[in-house]
């Protein structure tokens, strides 16, 4: 928290160090949730890339850590939105002077910036458990692949790839459980039809 803070006040004087650092924080998070809209890694890539540009021409603004994690979700949601075209007709309007309200601005906001946060805590796990479940989770649940395609990109066996998501998805559930409820009860909804 207190690196944030620290954090926060480097971005906002111009170091990008202070960048590099809501880079390392909410890239991987950003990038799977705008993948959930587009369903394009390349396009969910680059706008991501686009957000941070975002966020550094806007970084004198910047005061605080919710500040910039709402700023890069809610320009990266309407930057997907956009690019899938007038079917998605649900883009924030958001004034750059009213950070303090954002969670106010639409009903829905406060639960996404929950699932980001829940993908942030999934992918930090995610690198304690064994390498091939890791690779597996990822590439199923936070990528969208097909399992024939995580075999023929593994080259290994749908067996293989069911029980290396299953392994993965159980120690997770124990992982969360231990840690908090409310993160074990968002999990379990996330996860549900594998059941």
């Amino acid at each position: 928290m207190k690196d944030d803070l620290k954090y926060v006040e480097i971005l906002s004087l111009g170091h990008e160090s202070g960048l590099q650092y809501f880079i390392a924080q909410f890239g991987e998070p950003l990038h799977f949730f705008a993948y959930k809209i587009t369903k394009n890694r390349e396009v969910s890539e680059e706008i991501v890339s686009e957000s941070f540009c975002k966020l550094w021409q806007r970084k004198e603004k910047m005061e605080t850590y919710e500040m910039i994690r709402s700023f890069l979700f809610s320009v990266t949601r309407n930057a997907c939105y956009d690019h899938m075209g007038s079917a998605y007709q649900k883009k924030i309007s958001l004034s750059y002077n009213d950070w303090t309200a954002i969670e106010g601005k639409e009903g829905d906001m406060l639960g996404q910036i929950i699932y980001i946060e829940l993908i942030k805590q999934i992918v930090q796990e995610l690198e304690k458990l064994p390498k091939q479940q890791a690779e597996v989770f990822r590439m199923a649940y936070l990528e969208g692949m097909e399992t024939k395609e995580i075999c023929d990109l593994l080259g290994t066996t749908t067996s293989t790839v069911y029980f290396a998501k299953s392994k993965a998805v159980s120690t997770l559930r124990m992982i969360f459980k231990e840690k908090d409820i409310g993160l074990y009860l968002a999990l379990i909804t996330w996860f549900l039809p594998l059941n």
